[in-house]
């Protein structure tokens, strides 16, 4: 397994500094592009452009704070791909989400935007709660506890692309 923390040359940790991981990744980037290394033949280019690949696949997950928790469990041997969701979730947790999408529904249907926009915010602030408790079972060295926090944060991403995609269509429609 690749592991993204050491192609990026940072701590493997769930609290990276972001402006950090940011700069070492637009470090390294310069330092890697394809076209600095022109000179040194088609071998030189090739190399460098493997490693560039290399340097945005642990970028792209190292910067999203549900694909670097589920990396890091992996690389501690915990599987908690998209499809092992279930397992981890804690009891009743389902019910909650299914009685707060019903409602969203039901408001979004009825054009009840104030009360969209609440249960909005609450998946927001459930959101948040859920990657403050993966932190801290990350600081505890708590995977199974961060495992199961990943699979509700995953379940509220998913809610709030659905928020995204509604308050894209409202924008639309008063602007349209």
């Amino acid at each position: 397994m690749v592991d993204h923390f050491q192609t990026l040359g940072v701590a493997p940790t769930f609290r990276l500094d972001e402006a950090a991981l940011e700069a070492r990744y637009r470090e390294l980037s310069r330092l890697l592009h394809p076209d600095r290394h022109a000179a040194g033949g088609a071998t030189a280019r090739r190399v460098a452009l493997e490693k560039s690949i290399a340097l945005n696949d642990a970028w792209r997950v190292l910067r999203d704070p549900a694909r670097r928790a589920a990396h890091l469990l992996a690389l501690r041997g915990i599987d908690v791909g998209e499809g092992s969701g279930g397992r981890w979730l804690p009891p009743g947790f389902l019910l909650e989400v299914m009685e707060i999408r019903e409602a969203f529904d039901e408001a979004r249907a009825a054009r009840r935007e104030e009360e969209v926009r609440r249960l909005a915010e609450r998946a927001r602030r459930e959101r948040a709660a859920a990657l403050e408790a993966i932190g801290e079972a990350f600081d505890r060295n708590d995977d199974e506890e961060a495992a199961r926090r990943l699979s509700v944060l995953r379940y509220w991403d998913r809610f709030l692309a659905e928020v995204r995609a509604w308050e894209d269509e409202a924008f639309e429609e008063s602007h349209g």
